[in-house]
């Protein structure tokens, strides 16, 4: 076995203290302002796209701010006899509240303008 070798001192000489005037300046950081958008951006199409065809939205919830609408299918579970029908979720949408009012107010002026909104079944009661 090789001789040990002296441990070297573990305690080097504390560091001079800095004067108050050598000490950087703390400057605050200017405040955060959102862009506003005057213009809506134009929309680019693309087709390749992925799509999902969902028979409901399975939940909405709110997480850590942002709206999450998970979509369900209703599908058959064929590795069972007899088969059992199961939802599975297809797929999830994650908006801000404000994207997520948008989808809504459209949503529902839609599906009134086809028909299926609240008000009256009659077309020519419609507005």
């Amino acid at each position: 076995m090789p001789p040990k070798k002296p441990k070297a001192s573990s305690k080097e000489p504390a560091p001079a203290p800095v004067p108050e005037a050598a000490k950087p300046a703390l400057v605050a950081a200017p405040p955060i302002v959102p862009e506003v958008h005057t213009v809506a951006p134009p929309i680019v199409e693309n087709l390749l796209a992925p799509e999902f065809f969902a028979t409901e939205a399975q939940s909405i919830s709110l997480i850590q701010g942002m709206i999450s609408i998970a979509f369900s299918s209703s599908r058959y579970d064929y590795s069972q006899t007899p088969s059992v029908l199961k939802k599975v979720t297809v797929s999830r949408v994650v908006m801000s509240p404000v994207g997520a009012q948008s989808l809504a107010v459209r949503l529902f002026a839609f599906l009134d303008q086809k028909g299926f909104g609240p008000g009256p079944k009659d077309p020519k009661q419609r507005q």
